[in-house]
């Protein structure tokens, strides 16, 4: 088994290049997907975050406010190292138990995709570290448009976070997020090639699954209107 680490700056489009290696075979472990679990009521992270903050994170629904646990933390980095302490602990127990199970079936390639790869010191965990890299610029801009966030806003978010110049000297590989989809998928597909040509199969035959159900939904609406 092979396992590769995918991280980069919030925003720089992490998840993009993971769906890219799924279409290779490669199996995700998301360290995103695992928080969003365990922050659901009555889970281990939840639970901590009600006993440490309070009530007042919580949305009517029981829910968490992440919006103000985020808010809470990028401002006060005391607070932020305490999540860290709490939540990593946990998340590298779940990420080692499925990179067994993973093992266990015959998966060739594992991909990490987590933010903090290096802070936390998980890229120990991986053969290679891939960066998705973007322009400061565009990551602001991309922040801003998905969270619904001010300049300032998701500038300390940014901010909080590791540099992008140290991340980039401590990759073993660099995806340059910065100009469009296609040329992102087009880095990762030729790095593919390259490193295990063996999971070529599985790609092209993802992709002729995918064309086929482009041309079903085609021949459906066509059918519809012509009704």
């Amino acid at each position: 088994m092979y396992i590769i680490g995918v991280t980069g700056g919030i925003a720089c489009g992490k998840s993009m290049v993971s769906n890219e290696l799924r279409k290779f075979g490669a199996r995700i472990i998301s360290a995103d997907n695992m928080i969003h679990w365990l922050m659901k009521p009555r889970h281990e992270i939840y639970n901590s975050y009600v006993n440490h903050f309070g009530s007042d994170i919580l949305l009517k629904n029981g829910q968490l406010n992440r919006r103000k646990i985020a808010s809470i933390v990028f401002k006060d980095k005391s607070q932020l190292e305490w999540i860290n302490n709490e939540t990593h602990p946990i998340l590298l127990k779940l990420i080692r138990e499925r990179i067994v199970a993973y093992q266990r079936k015959g998966v060739s390639v594992v991909v990490l995709d987590i933010p903090l790869l290096f802070e936390a010191g998980w890229d120990k965990e991986c053969d290679e570290v891939w960066v998705v890299y973007l322009k400061k610029s565009l990551q602001i801009k991309r922040l801003m448009e998905r969270n619904g966030l001010t300049k300032e806003q998701a500038e300390a978010r940014i901010g909080a976070q590791l540099s992008a110049k140290e991340r980039l000297m401590r990759a073993d590989i660099i995806i340059n997020n910065s100009t469009d989809k296609t040329d992102t998928r087009l880095q990762v597909k030729r790095l593919m090639e390259r490193k295990f040509p063996h999971l070529l199969k599985k790609y092209i035959k993802y992709q002729i699954s995918e064309l086929n159900l482009l041309n079903a939904k085609r021949m459906e609406i066509v059918r519809l209107l012509s009704n």
